[in-house]
């Protein structure tokens, strides 16, 4: 059964930060654990993104981009750039989960980019816990 959470996301590239804060809903079972939320930013934009963090590698979608994240090799995506669909490679440095006073914390380092170019390498740090029920 899911288990409504309460989520930090930030995410770095380059000299930009961006912070976000909202909810999602978390189920683990045998092959890890998935992750769907819905956040909003310091500046009020939204992003929606569902996380499913396996032994090793993820998957990350969001915003119609899916991204598997495997250190043990570099992977392909597309994305539609409105001019017809650009083509990526995916190079992971990072995926890992771990529980510290009761938070998870995925971290999720990548680089994306094109046969010709480094497009963005992204660090990714998404905090979640369960949210807490308020006495009636």
């Amino acid at each position: 059964m899911a288990e409504t959470v309460r989520v930090r996301v930030t995410t770095v590239s380059g000299e930009e930060t961006l912070h976000f804060s909202g909810r999602g809903q978390l189920l683990r079972d045998g092959r890890g654990l998935h992750l769907r939320y819905t956040a909003r930013g310091d500046s009020g934009e939204t992003v929606s993104a569902a996380v499913h963090m396996g032994a090793k590698r993820a998957l990350l979608t969001s915003d119609g981009l899916r991204l598997l994240l495997d250190p043990a090799r570099p992977t392909a995506a597309q994305i539609d750039s409105g001019g017809g669909v650009l083509p990526l490679t995916v190079t992971t440095h990072r995926v890992t989960h771990e529980t510290v006073s009761g938070r998870d914390i995925l971290l999720l380092h990548y680089t994306l980019s094109t046969a010709a170019q480094t497009l963005r390498t992204m660090r990714v740090r998404v905090e979640f816990e369960p949210m807490r029920r308020e006495a009636p």
